[in-house]
This record gives structure tokens, sequence and C-alpha cells, in this order.
């Protein structure tokens, strides 16, 4: 973002908050002080950016419910709130589009050579890496958490009937098992496994058709609120601030330093080794690509 666009983006600002003002009899004072508080933001950003190092960006047309999906590849996969999916090259190349019914609810996952999108109108997408449809899962109950996948390509979900359910990479049902309230996951561990925690704080390990339940001593070494996602080789933490702020907690640091990217609120970002980068979604329907800025001292 250069200093011009932020420039035009409060000359457009400014005008449309006269505008409203005109419409709503609003005093023109209050929009000018919420005018100049957006010039600040915008400006902010613009510096930010910089910092980070903006690799590309990608704004998808509508608004986001779940943040985008990265294959091992770096290929980038956006899914919309008006059932669209897009697929980006890890140059950020526009690769395909490919509209589902229902709202992406939540983030796209690869598994093998597909892409598994799951939405609001209770369906499991599986895209070929062309954008081709592959097939449409309808399950039993609605998807309530997020898919994770095991290294067999068998995706899990926890759902609304209060079941772990496990689906084969050809759309069929393998695990259906009892599970209650979803509390964290599920997530796949450095072993391929994928694990998920209940609301009683029991533990269930799923690999392919197996399934090990276990009590909170068996916790495995990740995060299952975040499952790591947004972590990355050299420990740091990437996450979502308030205010379109992308907040980057590095180890050993008191306070984690805070970078404005967005005017919108993000959605939970997610590490690349692939990229090398940090992909950060937000809610507007933007998508940024990030590297890293250089190690500095904790603010």
């Amino acid at each position: 973002m250069s200093a011009r666009r932020v420039s035009i983006g409060w000359s457009l600002a400014g005008r449309h908050l006269r505008l409203r003002a005109v419409e709503r009899r609003l005093p023109l004072a209050v929009c000018f002080i919420a005018a100049t508080a957006l010039r600040v933001s915008l400006a902010f950003s613009a510096q930010d950016l910089d910092a980070l190092h903006e690799r590309f960006r990608f704004h998808a047309g509508a608004p986001l419910l779940a943040p985008a999906g990265v294959a091992a590849d770096g290929s980038v996969c956006i899914g919309t709130a008006d059932g669209y999916v897009h697929l980006l090259g890890s140059d950020g190349s526009f690769r395909w589009s490919h509209s589902v019914h229902g709202a992406v609810t939540q983030r796209p996952v690869r598994a093998g050579a597909l892409w598994l999108v799951s939405t609001s109108a209770e369906r499991i997408y599986a895209l070929t890496s062309d954008g081709t449809l592959y097939w449409v899962f309808k399950p039993l109950s609605a998807p309530v958490s997020e898919l994770a996948v095991d290294d067999t390509g068998t995706a899990y979900f926890v759902a609304a009937d209060h079941f772990f359910y496990g689906v084969s990479a050809h759309g069929a049902v393998l695990v259906r098992a009892p599970f209650g309230d979803g509390q964290a996951g599920p997530c796949a561990d450095a072993s391929g496994a994928v694990w998920a925690e209940n609301g009683a704080g029991n533990l269930l390990r799923a690999h392919g058709r197996e399934i090990a339940r276990s009590g909170p001593e068996a916790r495995p070494a990740l995060d299952l609120e975040t499952c790591d996602a947004g972590r990355d080789a050299r420990g740091n933490v990437w996450r979502a601030g308030a205010n379109g702020a992308l907040e980057l907690a590095r180890p050993g640091a008191e306070r984690a330093e805070a970078y404005v990217v967005a005017s919108a609120a993000l959605l939970a970002p997610v590490w690349s080794e692939a990229l090398g980068a940090v992909v950060v979604s937000a809610r507007d329907g933007l998508v940024l690509v990030l590297s890293p800025p250089p190690q500095r001292e904790a603010r």
C-alpha cells in the first residue's frame, strides 16, 4: 500500500462521510473527526505493511466468514460468504473459482490432491487442484468444527449431533463416534494423526478408521485451540488482534508486536512454510500474504 493509495482512501472516505452526513443530517464536525481518524488509521496501516513486506494481496469481492487455507505447496484457497471458492498460486496468481451452495463457514483444507470446503448448506465439497468438482458430501449432521485431515487423507469434524465423523478421500463415512460438545480441535499433529477435545476435557485421537480415547493427561504437544496454525518454524506466533491489527508474539518477548494491516476485523492467520509468510484474512474479503519483519526489540 503506497502513500498515494492512502490519500485516495482518505478522499473517498471523506466524500462518503459527507454524503452520509447529508442523508442522515449528522453534524459535519462528527464526520470530519471520523474521516480524520480513518486517515490516520490508513496511514498507520501503510507503514505497518511496509514493515511486514507484502508479498501479494487478493480481494474476494465478498465478506469472509472463515480464514483462507494454505497448502504445502503454498497455494491459497479462499471461501466467501456468498458461496465462491477461489484458488491462488504461491505467487499470488489467480488459478480458478468455483461456486458452492451456502456460505463457506470453515477454513478450506487440503487433503492430498483435493481442497475440502465446508458450507452453511451442510455440505462438504471436494475440489481438485484445477477447480473441478470431485464430490459433494452431505453429512448426517451439520459440521460445527473446523475440518482436519490426517496423513491418510481422511477428513474429520465434530457435528451438531455431538458425534465425531471421519470422511474418506472418496466422500464415504469411515468414522462416526460419540463425542459430546466439542471444546477444541480437531487438529492434525506432526505424526499425521488428528486430535479433538470434548467439553469434559477428554481427548480423542483418530487415524484412518482407528479411534483412541484418553483423558487430559495424554494431551498432544500442540495447541488444540488454534492447531498451531499461526506458529512458524522459529516459534513465533501470529494471531488476530483488535481493529485490523496482526499480532506477532516472539519467543521470550514480554509483549506482542502489533501491525495494523486492514480496516476490517481479522480472522485467524495461518503460517506457510512454503511461502515463508503469514496468510492473513479480513472479514471484508481482503487476503494478504506478508513476510515477517526483521527481529527487533520487544515494545
